[in-house]
């Protein structure tokens, strides 16, 4: 069976191969850039009619408008107390010194010392790298969301992990917003709630809230059943065992949550700055937008070093060792002493900062800012003048072999042949089910006339997913079956993992310039570490026995790994290119800030020209659509494999 699966795949290829070289150039429906559709006319004129209907119509004056004015409040109120200054004054209610303070209590009282002077240590370097104020406006935002985001996320997650009928409900929302690239969303939320803060609080909500509610909901799921029996039978009523027992017992899983939503929160924030978000992502896009490396280098640190310190802050909290044995009346003494003092330092750094104006404004003298700019500058122009094999050679090798054919391939081809290749493949890997929303989903594209667009899009996620599998299956056979492999790329996936995805195209535009092919690299690098983490995973929970018959049969390494793990780890590889396949989708489309065309280029360009609002929301759509379409047909490949 599986040859000729294999089989008839190989022959829907090259026959799809072979009429589009025969009938190349027909009916691919492309349209120049500044031109709409009928289609896409009517949606932008209904676009601007929402818009002029902001103040009359009743959905917006009694629901949209009073949820904006709220959560546009709740983060006024945040940045008033750190970023920006009080009104008749030139300071913030709480200057630098004291927000360092209260950083370095608060991390010290939830988790430990090192992890508090780590905390400060980050909090300083974004100061000296000039970038205080948008540090503290992106702190501001990522606190209001996540403040927001945790608490609808939480109770709705509890009530998903003791409801089997709200699972099913909710479990169709948190797929598609897993499926759902970024920059899909984002114009639509600032079409309903304006461009700045607001907007941008919504959106990074909608990205945070289900990573709450899914690890919520499997913490309640996943958890010893035995003390929940017990106290069923004592007489506990639901509610005393889910506030007794249950929630006791998933707080360490439920703190993983709220890290897991902060680092979300983080990675959307900067991208929210195309909507007017306040914060890091500003001086992010300005450095894109100008193609200046260096500022890009200098802001790009700084929304590492806030990455950074939101995981290692909220993640030692959730990995806060637990011990079996109560802490003595000493030990308890201690720390309350310990936290009695930071918190008088805390109280002392607020107050000089409230009556000091050195402790209420960074300094603009400390700064290293300019040095920085200056040695990545010239650390740029040196590898382009001397690393030229590595940066254009590579870049050429894999674009006139892999994407320009490819590209020729799809873009080129008659949209219905294209089709037709999209739904055979999904009936040979997939089965018929698959294919029939394949067909519906593809159609929807062709008939909202991106269809070209969609091709340039498709053919570099195709690329990055191809490549990203080479190099992420490589290293997760090494780490899988290496032990000290492992904990050596344990700390670069965690940490590449914890970055957000727009800091990856700033050295990527340095390397490679504003082409495609910076947004298939930058997609490749922001995707390995989930694809590698899955296939080690993978190789790991291969059973030993079947190794070990492997080894007593005399079988070499790579025979155990080609014949016995890769097969036995089939599922979970496929699992790891959907993920992947997802990933690159998701940084291609915002590939479109450095010349990578396709669709997330008509999302911009909607954003920023009102005429072409209706192509840059249809756009999305498109992108959405192909998300589903390749997550179904691996989903449903991953389950007729097992």
């Amino acid at each position: 069976m599986p040859i000729r699966k294999s089989y008839l795949l190989i022959a829907c290829v090259t026959l799809w191969i072979a009429l589009g070289r025969i009938l190349h150039g027909k009916d691919t429906l492309q349209l120049d850039t500044y031109e709409n559709t009928a289609f896409t006319a009517f949606v932008g004129d209904k676009a601007l009619d929402l818009r002029g209907n902001r103040t009359e119509s009743a959905a917006f004056v009694y629901f949209f408008n009073p949820i904006r004015t709220f959560i546009d409040g709740f983060v006024q109120f945040i940045r008033d107390l750190i970023a920006v200054p009080a009104q008749n004054s030139v300071i913030p209610v709480i200057g630098w010194l004291g927000v360092v303070g209260l950083v370095a209590f608060l991390v010290f009282a939830t988790s430990q010392w090192k992890t508090a002077l780590l905390a400060v240590t980050l909090l300083l370097a974004c100061g000296a790298l000039g970038m205080w104020q948008f540090t503290m406006d992106s702190i501001a935002l990522t606190l209001a969301a996540v403040l927001l985001s945790l608490s609808i996320g939480i109770p709705l997650g509890i009530w998903a992990g003791l409801s089997d009928r709200v699972l099913k409900i909710v479990q169709p929302f948190l797929d598609l917003a897993q499926i759902m690239p970024t920059l899909v969303y984002i114009a639509p939320i600032a079409l309903v709630f304006m461009i700045g803060a607001a907007s941008a609080t919504i959106a990074t909500m909608i990205y945070s809230i289900p990573i709450s509610i899914r690890i919520t909901s499997h913490a309640i799921r996943t958890l010893n059943q035995s003390p929940v029996e017990a106290a069923q039978s004592m007489g506990s009523t639901g509610k005393q065992t889910l506030r007794k027992v249950q929630l006791p017992m998933a707080k360490q899983m439920i703190v993983l949550g709220i890290n897991q939503t902060v680092m979300a929160a983080v990675s959307f924030v900067v991208i929210a700055a195309l909507i007017g978000a306040p914060g890091l992502g500003l001086p992010v896009i300005s450095a894109l937008i100008i193609r200046n490396v260096g500022e890009g280098f200098v802001a790009g640190f700084a929304v590492v070093f806030l990455a950074i310190l939101m995981d290692r802050s909220t993640s030692a909290a959730a990995h806060k060792k637990q011990s079996f044995i109560p802490p003595t009346a000493k030990d308890i003494k201690r720390k309350r002493i310990s936290l009695l003092i930071a918190g008088a330092l805390a109280i002392v750094s607020v107050f000089v900062s409230r009556t000091m104006l050195w402790a209420a404004v960074w300094p603009k003298e400390i700064t290293i800012a300019p040095q920085i700019e200056k040695i990545t500058n010239d650390a740029t122009a040196w590898i382009l003048d001397n690393l030229y094999i590595f940066t254009v050679g590579f870049k050429d090798l894999v674009s006139y072999s892999i994407l320009n054919p490819l590209e020729v391939q799809l873009s080129a081809s008659p949209w219905y042949v294209t089709v037709g290749m999209i739904v055979a493949l999904a009936v040979i890997i997939a089965g018929v089910r698959t294919a029939i929303l394949a067909f519906a989903l593809a159609m929807a594209i062709v008939l909202s006339g991106l269809w070209y667009e969609a091709m340039l899009t498709l053919t570099q996620t195709i690329v990055g997913t191809i490549l990203t599998m080479i190099i992420g299956i490589a290293l997760g056979i090494w780490t899988g079956r290496n032990d000290r492999a492992e904990k050596i790329m344990r700390p670069i996936l965690d940490a590449g993992q914890t970055l957000p995805a727009f800091v990856y195209l700033v050295p990527m535009l340095g390397l490679f310039g504003p082409t495609r092919f910076t947004a298939i690299v930058t997609g490749i690098v922001y995707s390995i570490p989930v694809v590698v983490k899955i296939v080690s995973a993978g190789i790991r929970a291969v059973p030993h026995s079947l190794v070990e018959a492997a080894t007593a049969a005399g079988s070499t390494n790579r025979q155990i790994i080609t014949k016995v793990q890769l097969p036995a780890a089939k599922k979970t590889i496929l699992l790891a290119t959907n993920q992947g396949l997802i990933y690159v989708l998701a940084v291609v489309v915002i590939g479109g800030f450095v010349g990578a065309g396709g669709l997330g280029y008509l999302v911009i360009v909607g954003n920023s020209k009102p005429e072409l609002q209706g192509k840059g929301l249809i756009a999305g759509a498109a992108i959405l659509l192909l998300g589903i379409i390749f997550d179904r047909i691996m989903q449903a490949s991953a389950r007729r494999s097992s």
